[in-house]
């Protein structure tokens, strides 16, 4: 009986250490800085920039034509879009939401958007006019063929040491987590 009560705690912390990271279980792996070894604890959002390149790729992969990055969209008179990424043949794409809260939280990955949930509108815009003055242009609702794509629950943390990456969400988990995402928002869209 004594051997086997540490075989049986072995065995569930094997399986408990063991699990892969993945998007339905990544924020459990928020790390603070006194569990980790390197000296300071680092926590990043995915680039806006990749972001473009991924939701590019992805969107052609899945078979969407006359994809760009970074197109201003009319959605009706007077009120314009800047899709991060847009198929013009299909009349389908993403917004992008770059802004997070200061620290991760799952909820986050339930939200249609950081700025419905502060403001009642899905999404804005601001314009700035060559005569140094600005107007905004807001949305209450987004057209059904727009995604709001939001920084806040795509994060990763690194150190300085390499023994950390075993446990943190790194960025590589991290991008697969957005690709992911992004190829199940677009088997929605119709080509």
């Amino acid at each position: 009986m004594k051997k086997i009560i540490p075989l049986i705690v072995f065995l569930i912390a094997q399986t408990v250490f063991s699990q892969e990271i993945n998007a339905e279980n990544y924020f459990n792996y928020f790390a603070n800085p006194a569990k980790v070894k390197g000296k300071k604890l680092t926590t990043a959002w995915v680039d806006k920039l990749e972001v473009a390149k991924i939701l590019e790729d992805e969107m052609k992969k899945a078979g969407f034509e006359w994809v760009s990055s970074f197109r201003i969209v009319q959605v009706d008179k007077g009120r314009y879009a800047n899709a991060i990424c847009f198929s013009e043949k299909s009349k389908i794409g993403f917004v992008y939401e770059g802004s997070h809260n200061a620290f991760p939280d799952v909820a986050g990955r339930k939200i249609k958007s950081l700025y419905k949930e502060a403001t009642g509108n899905d999404y804005s815009e601001k314009i700035a006019k060559l005569n140094g003055e600005s107007e905004f242009v807001k949305f209450q609702e987004l057209p059904d063929n727009f995604y709001i794509l939001k920084e806040d629950p795509y994060w990763y943390q690194f150190t300085e040491n390499p023994e950390d990456n075993k446990t943190l969400v790194t960025k590589e988990i991290m991008l697969e987590i957005l690709k992911k995402d992004i190829r199940e928002v677009i088997s929605g869209f119709k080509k």
